[in-house]
């Protein structure tokens, strides 16, 4: 421990220690971190919850593909509905078969929708048999 520099003072000073600026300085930056890392954590859990919604309508329109696909003949038609189960209560479908320049060829597109906040998302496939 070293005297203090003020004139004639008897206060003794630890230079080990840490001021309460410091202290302060560094809770700032620490919670500037948290708060950031929360934010990030949260985005993660939407990003899931996303890619989760994603994932639902990619297997119902390959459901609803091979569906369609299977119901012979093909004929130029559009249909829409929503999912009979209760899990799949939040989405709805749409199916467009149309004709194509060739022959015989239809176009084949299976969509499924989905409201995500605000906007409405959509899965789509698209075969031509």
């Amino acid at each position: 421990m070293t005297r203090g520099q003020g004139r004639g003072s008897g206060i003794l000073r630890n230079n080990s220690a840490f001021t309460l600026l410091e202290v302060m300085v560094a809770v700032a930056i620490l919670a500037f971190v948290l708060v950031s890392l929360q934010g990030l954590y949260n985005r993660s859990v939407e990003d899931v919850m996303l890619s989760e919604r994603i994932t639902t309508a990619t297997l119902l329109a390959k459901r609803l593909m091979t569906q369609t696909l299977l119901a012979t003949p093909l004929a130029a038609k559009e249909d829409e509905g929503e999912f009979p189960e209760d899990d799949f209560k939040d989405y709805t479908w749409k199916v467009t078969i149309s004709p194509t320049a060739i022959k015989l060829l239809f176009e084949v597109r299976v969509a499924v929708l989905w409201k995500e906040g605000e906007r409405e998302e959509m899965v789509e496939l698209l075969s031509y048999e």
